[in-house]
């Protein structure tokens, strides 16, 4: 018996013993048959100062566990597969250097670039803070980084990628990349607020804040900031539970399916997605009512942003706002199917581990994002543009009888031009400076394609990062961008000399066009000049180039002077271009075109098309309605000047066409009267379709556009002003000048312009600023700062505060009240409102382009200003002012008021300015003698306030029968108060609103351009001064404005009605002594100087409207279905 069951059990037994062990090794050889997936994945962590590799190590397991291996096969190794310090004995560590190609790299994870320490070696107690060994993202390695997203590679990068001790232009570039803003706060949860994990210099630093011992303990939440300024939430201010709660949103949850909810214990920073990125996880605060009441205050959020999606960037890229791979705990198998899955079943969860997070959230949510890597093409390298070459000559754009064309799939095709023009400057630089980086240039042709425009122009040299970053965009776009070049020529030179013959002007013209044409090729060394650009320009763009546009808005009487000095100059008949009945500037043009041709076509066996800039003022029609002379004096015209056969490529006409200026366009009845395509009348498009007639060739109108700006210069007769436009108007506008462009047969056109020009002047406000520091802050009244579609916000992070009524961006800000007042009034009128007349408190700041201000008023009523009226007092500059109140109060003031915020509701508000110190009444009452005269307002402290205006046009005469239309001195009230929301992310963003009132809450927000109180450069302090004393250019230093605010109850003519006690006023701040404000008592707001401004590229409204109108229309002028 004992045989035979031995003899038939030990086979079963060594079956069931093999069950057993393939049972167990499963994992194992199941894992050993998933298919290997080849993938180049580059690493950056600066932040391992010992082997443990913790920061990333998260990360290799997940690749090496779904067999996401090397291209060679092999795993990736924590230890060397990765970029930044690489840590030895003690401080014997070296630093692997990101590639210098990331080309072939497929995923890109920023695991964290906060660095090593002194104290990383030295373990000081209670983590002090010590000197960095090396650490922070640079501005270089973030330009790689962008240029590896752009060129199609995914980029994954998590807490701390972008803050300190990042620099701030790489951290800029990192947040536009990914498609956020950062707060400036980062935050942790802590089990214990008393243990050792908490830093000492946070003990230390919240004490020297709060001046206070730190006496925490217990688990608690510790929030910090750029500044250093501290907040914990600690006790009853935070709920049950431990660490914040993320939780995939409904995007999320599409994106990443199983991924769970858990919380999160660790380092985290604040941040808030940019308009076009997806938020796919949100972090929840466990905070109380007391909690999120203190947050609050703070400006910060109870949610907000765990995890980003920008998909707007080539490859795109993913922002983990916490330190999600920072996992020591991982295992150091991985060769094992369903490992993750039993981990995240059996995890539990602990408030001093991680791991519920890694195993439930992370590695599957990475899981899903390595599939997308894998599963989602490489983009292709772009076709380059077909040609065709004919006898040695090659070209790949020509002119037509109305439009330009490229030569595609074999044949010619007509493109309708749909385009920007491009400056050379951003804030904080003059044009010269060349300051524009290659990661801006490649940052803003990526937004400029996406906006659906086939070509950019520029106006001359631009640094060498220019024709590179185009060239790299070309390379992978679907669609390329065509460029037209311009060639610039000194102006003042040209008009000083009055003639474009002159030696000087003559020979320089021609050598800056064969310079150009060198670089466009990619084969010039360019001497780097003050107030030029140069340096080594290698990229050979010339397959992108679709035309030639030399020249200027010629001044005409330099081309009458031209014309007169070089009378009996022949016509031109060269290889290229003739003239016939031509005049000598004409023939000039013909000379410097042929030039062009020749140079390019003898060294580089290329073509492109060609054309001179042109505009309304030099035009080649006679315009009878024209009031100046000057705009009516001359003819530049294209027709006289012809391409022969052998300028293959072909000639057009290039125009710029405002529809405001010069005046005649807003008198002359064929244009006025003439009706469009939508049946209305429309002056441009009938100034269009005369200038459309008269051409023989293709018109490009290559500037058209309207400012975005508070600022306005002139007027048009259909309401297309110069100015005075919100953003959203702008694109609107801008939108109907395209479609009218299209619909009179023009070849296409040019948007002016893509980015905004804090540099710029206008003739109605140019007197009024100091010239030499334009760039360094943003004048929101001169209309030519504001054409742009891409804005620069001032603040690294946008407007400090954001109009829209609320307190959050003060609380952000952490600015406290400069008034407070008792909480009651100090005169009441019985009338169930006195509350709500109560001065609570008043705030105040600024930055590079406004002053801001906030009253909080008391009560529990709506505010309702049939009841209650407001005035803010500003002393500005010493030695004048006026020394009474308006609007009938009877209150008189020991600080000379230079302004009055006069605020009686969204029809009536208004700013007020002293008339002694009124710029625009002594400059055109006074010193020009335009206005009517005011015996008054040369002296000081006469009593009265004027309105504040700018000037639209001087007196004219529009030509006609009789002696013609005498038309009066025109200006407008440009100190009248707009009521809005402006706060770009509102849905009813209104970018020239000065107001913002949360009425249920008895708030009123105020920004003031710095322009509109004489300011004429706020970066230093500088204001106008006694100009009756020191003529208009007179300036001073600005050291303080002081500030009083008054409430009262207003009549129905809005003055001031008596009290109960007799007085006229409510409220005011300070409190008056005898009806008198006493000026000490004013608060004396002062803010810093600065040599840089600090500013943020957003792009406005009239982007998105211009983006889906080049997205639809066609030449034929109707829209895409």
């Amino acid at each position: 018996m004992k045989r035979w069951l031995s003899s038939r059990t030990k086979p079963l037994l060594i079956l069931l013993l093999l069950a057993g062990i393939a049972a167990a090794s499963s994992p194992y050889w199941l894992w050993r048959l998933l298919p290997e997936h080849p993938l180049e994945v580059v690493i950056l962590d600066k932040s391992v100062p010992d082997p443990s590799y913790r920061e990333h190590k998260g990360l290799t397991w997940v690749l090496n566990q779904t067999r996401t291996f090397k291209p060679d096969g092999t795993p990736y190794r924590e230890a060397s597969d990765y970029a930044g310090y690489q840590p030895g004995g003690g401080r014997a560590g070296t630093v692997k250097e990101l590639p210098d190609s990331l080309k072939e790299a497929r995923l890109i994870y920023v695991a964290d670039t906060y660095g090593v320490y002194q104290g990383d070696f030295d373990k000081p107690p209670g983590q002090a803070r010590t000197e960095k060994v090396y650490g922070g993202l640079e501005k270089q390695e973030a330009e790689k980084l962008a240029k590896a997203v752009y060129d199609g590679s995914l980029l994954i990068a998590e807490f701390n990628s972008f803050a300190s001790p990042t620099e701030v232009e790489a951290r800029q570039t990192m947040t536009q990349l990914l498609g956020l803003t950062w707060t400036g706060w980062v935050g942790r949860y802590f089990s214990d607020l008393a243990g050792e994990e908490v830093p000492a210099w946070i003990r230390s630093q919240y004490e020297k804040q709060e001046n206070a011992k730190w006496a925490f303990k217990g688990r608690g939440m510790i929030y910090y900031d750029e500044q250093d300024r501290i907040l914990v939430l600690s006790g009853e201010e935070l709920k049950s539970g431990g660490g914040v709660l993320m939780e995939l949103t409904e995007a999320g949850g599409k994106q990443f399916r199983g991924v769970s909810r858990a919380s999160y214990q660790y380092w985290f920073d604040v941040v808030e997605a940019e308009p076009g990125t997806e938020v796919l996880g949100e972090y929840e605060v466990p905070a109380s009512e007391a909690g999120a009441a203190k947050l609050a205050k703070t400006g910060l959020p109870v949610k907000f942003p765990a995890v980003l999606h920008n998909g707007h960037n080539g490859g795109g890229s993913y922002y983990f706002a916490g330190d999600y791979a920072d996992y020591s705990e991982a295992p150091s198998i991985y060769q094992t199917a369903g490992l993750d899955r039993w981990k995240a079943w059996t995890v539990r969860d602990r408030a001093d581990s991680p791991a519920s997070f890694y195993w439930k959230v992370y590695v599957p949510m990475m899981k899903h994002v390595l599939e997308e890597v894998r599963s989602k093409p490489r983009p292709e390298s772009a076709k380059p543009p077909e040609t065709v070459t004919e006898n040695g000559i090659t070209y790949h754009a020509r002119t037509d009888e109305q439009y330009l064309q490229v030569y595609r799939n074999g044949q010619w095709e007509d493109l309708l031009i749909k385009g920007v023009n491009m400056g050379i400057a951003k804030p904080g630089h003059f044009p010269g400076e060349t300051a524009i980086s290659k990661e801006e240039y490649r940052r803003w042709f990526r937004q400029i394609g996406e906006m659906n425009a086939n070509a950019v122009r520029v106006y001359t040299l631009h640094p060498p990062a220019f024709y590179e970053a185009l060239l790299e965009y070309n390379e992978t776009a679907a669609r390329p961008l065509y460029l037209f070049h311009g060639v610039w020529i000194n102006e003042q030179e040209l008009v000083t000399s009055g003639d474009a013959f002159e030696a000087g002007n003559y020979e320089t013209f021609k050598k800056d066009i064969r310079t150009l044409v060198d670089v466009v090729h990619g084969n010039a060394d360019v001497p780097k000049m003050p107030g030029h650009a140069g340096g080594s320009y290698k990229a050979d763009i010339s397959k992108y180039m679709i035309g030639w546009m030399l020249g200027i808005e010629w001044d005409p009487e330099m081309v009458v002077s031209t014309n007169e000095k070089n009378k009996g100059k022949p016509q031109f008949d060269g290889t290229y271009f003739q003239t016939k009945d031509a005049s000598p500037f004409e023939v000039w043009l013909a000379d410097m075109m042929e030039t062009t041709v020749r140079y390019e076509t003898d060294n580089y066996h290329w073509q492109l098309p060609m054309s001179f800039t042109n505009w309304v003022t030099t035009d080649l029609l006679k315009h009878p309605s024209e009031p100046s002379e000057k705009e009516d004096l001359v003819a530049v015209d294209p027709n006289k000047i012809a391409a022969k056969p052998a300028q293959k490529a072909g000639y057009f006409a290039s125009y710029h066409v405002y529809p405001y200026y010069p005046d005649f366009l807003n008198y002359e009845p064929a244009y006025t009267e003439y009706i469009d395509h939508r049946g209305e009348k429309n002056n441009y498009a009938g100034y269009l379709n005369d200038l459309r007639k008269v051409h023989s060739m293709p018109v490009l109108i290559a500037e058209f556009g309207v400012p975005g700006s508070r600022g306005m210069t002139h007027r048009n007769v259909s309401g297309w002003n110069q100015g005075f436009h919100s953003e959203k108007e702008q694109g609107e506008i801008d939108a109907r000048l395209f479609e009218d462009i299209v619909q009179e047969r023009m070849a296409g056109g040019l948007v002016f312009t893509w980015q905004d020009e804090w540099f710029k002047r206008t003739w109605n406000t140019m007197d009024y600023d100091n010239p030499e520091r334009r760039p360094f802050w943003s004048n929101a009244q001169t209309n030519e700062q504001q054409f742009g579609l891409l804005s620069f916000d001032p603040g690294s992070s946008g407007m400090v505060v954001r109009l829209d009524g609320r307190p959050e961006d003060w609380n952000k800000a952490k600015l406290a009240p400069i008034l407070i007042g008792s909480g009651k009034t100090a005169t009441r009128f019985g009338d169930g409102y006195d509350d709500n007349r109560a001065i609570r408190e008043v705030y105040m700041t600024s930055d590079e382009r406004y002053v801001y201000l906030r009253l909080d008023l008391g009560g529990k009523e709506p505010l309702d200003w049939s009841r209650m009226n407001a005035m803010v007092l500003l002393d500005t500059i010493d030695g004048q002012g006026q020394h009474t109140v308006p609007n009938g109060t009877g209150l008189r003031t020991e600080a000379g008021i230079d302004f009055v915020v006069d605020l009686k509701g969204p029809e009536n508000s208004r700013l007020w300015i002293d008339s002694y110190y009124d710029s625009f009444y002594y400059h055109y009452g006074h010193v020009l003698k335009m206005i009517p005269e005011k015996a008054y307002a040369g002296t000081k402290d006469n009593g009265i306030y004027h309105p504040i205006r700018l000037t639209l046009n001087k007196e004219m005469t529009i030509p006609g029968p009789n002696g013609g239309l005498l038309l009066p001195f025109e200006d407008y009230e440009t100190g009248k108060l707009r009521f809005g929301n402006g706060n770009p992310a509102s849905p009813d963003y209104d970018s020239l609103a000065d107001v913002a009132v949360d009425a249920a809450a008895n708030r009123i927000e105020i920004r003031l351009p710095w322009a509109l109180l004489n300011i004429k450069d706020p970066s230093m302090k500088e204001a106008m001064g006694d100009m009756w004393a020191g003529g208009l250019g007179v300036s001073k230093l600005a050291e303080r404005f002081r500030i009083g605010v008054v409430t009262y109850k207003p009549g129905s003519d809005g003055l001031a009605l008596p009290g109960e006690n007799g007085a006229k006023f409510a409220d005011v701040l300070p409190a008056a002594n005898g009806g008198v404000l006493p000026a000490a008592g004013m608060y004396a707001y002062t803010w810093q100087d600065w040599e840089t401004p600090a500013f943020k590229e957003r792009l406005k409204d009239s982007y998105t409207i211009m983006q889906r109108l080049f997205g639809t229309i066609t030449k034929e002028g109707y829209t895409k279905r």
